[in-house]
């Protein structure tokens, strides 16, 4: 089985080159000039070229005289588009229907001398006309994906985010069926300010109103990135990841090879597979600048391509070996966002329960946790010397189509209590009963009691031992397993009676999501207005889709326990205190970012030392209780996290101080979730004391500074006083990864273990860029790109006559609103009308 990675490879030619393919493509000519550059352009999957000439810029500058020379003062002004002589891609091939289906499809580069936030008026206006007139060229010999420049002058950004937001907005990107994408070109990150870009970048984002056809390229470094800002970039829409030659190193063969982090870096962007873009899956590796030093290194240009290939093929070997025990069942590898499941108040369809059935972990957990709780009642059995002739009764609330009651059949049978067992399967679901009816008599010999009723009102004199259920949603409680469970407790079990799981604990985080953000938005427009309000005020299901979690922890909220214990511990507990709860935790966030909205994820104690979680792996927990597993279980897909929206995104700063308000409502007939966010940052006070007059203040000298929490702020304040919380508070083709051997200029073929060894760590070409540099490699006449500079600090000590006092000040700097108030939006049906 061959799995789509959607990550393709383009190269950008040099200048000569892309006129001689140029002409070669528009003559249909099998040329003998320069047939190893032609072999490697004809080999990659994209040819990233100039979409005009300098002929055209000629011809447009003429005419912005011609128009500051006129003599009417109302002729309109207006550039003429392109003619033949003015471009450089071809219309006669490369994206045509009718052209080789094996040459390589192009990508455009806008021109770079436009000024699109020049102050001058006359001058936008020629850069806006410009670049429309090239994405209309584009759009007609089929080029979908555009590459733009990036701002000359940044302190001019919001005038170049409106020219881009007027062609974002022109009827070639706003008409129905047109999938172009304008991407524009930045650096991963600057060592001055890591996250400079990342703030250019979402500037121009936000301005532009998260359009789904604005995405970014980035050139990667050439050292390695911090983590952070690499997570923080594979939730956005990356479009293509551009590799300048010179942050490749050479082995000792003189192979030029990426450093590791720089290898585990692609991979990352591979993993994600396109799940980042909202309107065209498929990422490109865009090599340029390869002509620079194809006489220092084995194999000439084509092996960098080579290489890439050999790197992308290499991880999909590895992602296919980690993923094969699901990928034949669901395509996991596509991004989606789904309503949560509402099972009892909605049946599941036969496909959804075919889904989950295939998830072999939870069902392995659940039957270890089954055999450990059936050997401890068989042992309090035999301890208490009971009557071995009272059959164990096992419930199987919720059965559904009958995978928990195999686990607990083939548990009793190979413990060889088979006959000592009398299993009862609760289903509601009139197409589920059917399969518990026909597996009944095929796998369990008819031994088991099948009964179709609801289990928050079955009636029944049965006590139970053994209660199982899978009735856990993302966050735990959403799909009302501490409702639907507690009929039985209260109707149905002993003092001792073990369910499974015993308990299950809530977890939230505030998590930048630019996806789901943009995906809620588009879709807010096919509807009305209150249809618009419901997408951001109900809970979602992430599912394959990039998150980053801003704060350095995961803070557990509520714990549910069966049987629950505030039953047991009080007769005059009312169902606020059962199944309410409402907290709120606080986060400390140390870079600055845009939270979307809160993560919600569950960790599950099933039984003895059997545990279930989906929270995410490497960041720290902070727990209600101390004991218990949070550790991620491993392939467990069966839940993916949910999401509490924003209905605007709250941008904060570095060093921030995060509250989240989160609310269980439950009013006897429906269960629904509250949620509101606020930020904080601590500054100091400082006033002076002078010395020399006795210590007074000098009130003319006050001033604030933002100060870094070195504390760990984490806590949550439970407002529940009864509650269980204790703490103090892809569309693509088939994989056109090149397989075939390319002729570099030793005329032999590269071996993979050539690529896979040592690297000298000054091993590098000969020539240093910098972020900013490799961009501008991508564009051959682009003039200076200003450098975000590293603001200055005044470093100028105090004199020593003065003392200072510090006040430590905790000031709000933005609040959400509270959503889904009382409900209206969204709610989970539990008891009917």
């Amino acid at each position: 089985m061959q799995i789509q990675s959607n990550v393709y490879v383009g190269i950008k030619p040099s200048s000569l080159e892309q006129n001689i393919f140029y002409r070669e493509v528009e003559n249909n000519e099998n040329s003998n000039v320069n047939v190893t550059n032609t072999a490697l352009l004809e080999s990659c999957d994209y040819v990233l070229l100039a979409v005009t000439n300098d002929r055209y810029r000629e011809q447009v500058l003429q005419q912005l005289q011609a128009y500051i020379d006129r003599s009417d003062p109302f002729e309109r002004f207006l550039i003429s588009e392109p003619q033949l002589q003015d471009i450089m891609i071809s219309p006669f091939g490369g994206n045509s229907n009718d052209s080789n289906e094996n040459s390589p499809s192009h990508i455009g580069l806008l021109s770079s001398w436009v000024d699109l936030e020049n102050e001058d008026i006359l001058q936008r206006e020629m850069s806006y006309q410009v670049l429309l007139n090239e994405c209309k060229l584009a759009q007609s010999i089929g080029i979908n994906k555009l590459i733009l420049a990036p701002p000359h002058d940044i302190n001019n950004l919001k005038i170049y985010s409106q020219m881009i937001s007027r062609v974002l907005n022109h009827d070639i990107f706003e008409k129905n069926g047109t999938n172009m994408i304008l991407s524009v070109s930045l650096p991963m990150y600057e060592d001055s300010d890591p996250l400079a870009t990342w703030d250019l970048w979402n500037n121009i984002r936000k301005l532009c109103g998260y359009h789904p056809s604005l995405m970014v390229s980035l050139a990667l470094p050439r050292v390695k990135t911090p983590h952070y800002i690499l997570d923080r970039w594979l939730t956005e829409p990356v479009s293509s990841l551009l590799l300048s030659s010179s942050i490749f190193a050479t082995n000792q063969y003189n192979y030029p090879v990426l450093h590791k982090f720089n290898q585990n870096l692609l991979m990352k962007f591979q993993e994600i597979n396109g799940n980042s873009q909202l309107k065209s899956n498929s990422l490109v590796i865009i090599l340029h600048g390869m002509e620079k030093y194809k006489d220092f290194i084995k194999g000439g240009e084509s092996a960098y391509l080579e290489y890439i290939n050999f790197l992308l093929k290499r991880n999909d070997k590895l992602t296919l070996q980690n993923s094969k025990h699901y990928l034949n069942k669901f395509q996991l590898n596509q991004p989606q966002l789904m309503s949560p499941l509402k099972p009892h108040s909605e049946n599941l369809t036969n496909s959804i329960y075919s889904i989950f059935e295939t998830d072999l972990v939870k069902y392995e957990k659940y039957g270890e946790a089954i055999k450990q709780a059936m050997l401890e009642i068989i042992k309090r059995r035999q301890t208490r010397n009971s009557n071995n002739s009272t059959p164990i009764n096992i419930l199987v609330a919720g059965a559904g189509r009958g995978p928990l009651v195999s686990q607990v059949y083939n548990v009793s049978q190979s413990l060889n209590v088979i006959s000592r067992v009398q299993i009862i399967a609760l289903e509601k679901n009139p197409q589920a009963f059917l399969y518990l009816q026909k597996r009944n008599f095929e796998h369990w010999n008819n031994n088991v009691q099948l009964i179709h009723d609801d289990m928050s009102r079955w009636k029944s004199n049965d006590k139970i031992d053994l209660c199982i259920s899978e009735l856990l949603g993302s966050l735990g409680c959403n799909e009302l397993s501490p409702e639907c469970l507690w009929n039985i407790e209260q109707n149905h079990s002993k003092p001792d009676t073990i369910f499974i799981p015993q308990s299950y604990t809530s977890s939230i985080a505030p998590i930048t999501a630019p996806l789901v953000y943009q995906k809620l938005t588009q879709e807010s427009k096919n509807f009305g207005s209150n249809e618009q309000q419901r997408l951001f005020q109900e809970p979602w299901i992430m599912h394959g889709i990039p998150f980053q979690i801003l704060s350095n922890r995961v803070n557990e909220i509520w714990t549910f326990e069966h049987p629950n214990k505030i039953h047991l511990s009080s007769k005059t507990m009312t169902i606020h205190d059962l199944f309410n709860r409402n907290v709120t935790t606080e986060f400390k966030v140390k870079h600055r970012g845009e939270i979307h909205g809160i993560a919600g994820f569950f960790s599950a104690h099933l039984y003895g030392d059997t545990y279930m979680s989906i929270v995410p792996d490497g960041i720290s927990m902070n727990k209600i209780d101390i004991e218990g597993n949070d550790e991620r279980t491993k392939n467990l897909f069966s839940w993916s996290p949910l999401v509490f929206p924003l209905k605007e995104p709250l941008l904060i700063n570095d060093d921030t101080e995060v509250s989240i308000m989160c609310s269980r409502q439950m009013d006897g007939k429906k269960v629904w979730y509250e949620w509101s966010v606020e930020s904080y940052v601590y500054l100091v006070l400082s006033k002076q004391i002078d010395t020399r007059s006795g210590g007074k203040l000098k009130d003319d000298t006050t001033m604030l500074q933002n100060t870094r929490l070195d504390n760990d702020p984490d806590s949550t304040h439970n407002n529940n006083s009864n509650s269980n919380n204790k703490h103090g508070t892809t569309n693509s083709s088939d994989n056109k990864h090149n397989n075939n051997n390319i002729n570099n200029n030793n005329n032999s073929t590269t071996q993979p273990y050539e690529f896979e060894s040592a690297i000298d760590e000054n091993g590098f070409m000969p020539t240093y860029e910098d972020g900013w540099q490799s961009v501008q490699n991508m564009y051959e006449e682009l003039g200076q790109v200003p450098k975000i500079d590293e603001p200055g600090i005044n470093l100028q000590p105090e004199e020593e006559e003065e003392e200072e006092v510090d006040i430590n000040v905790r000031v709000k700097t933005g609040v959400s609103q509270l959503h889904n108030v009382n409900g209206q939006y969204f709610s989970v049906e539990f008891l009917k009308e």
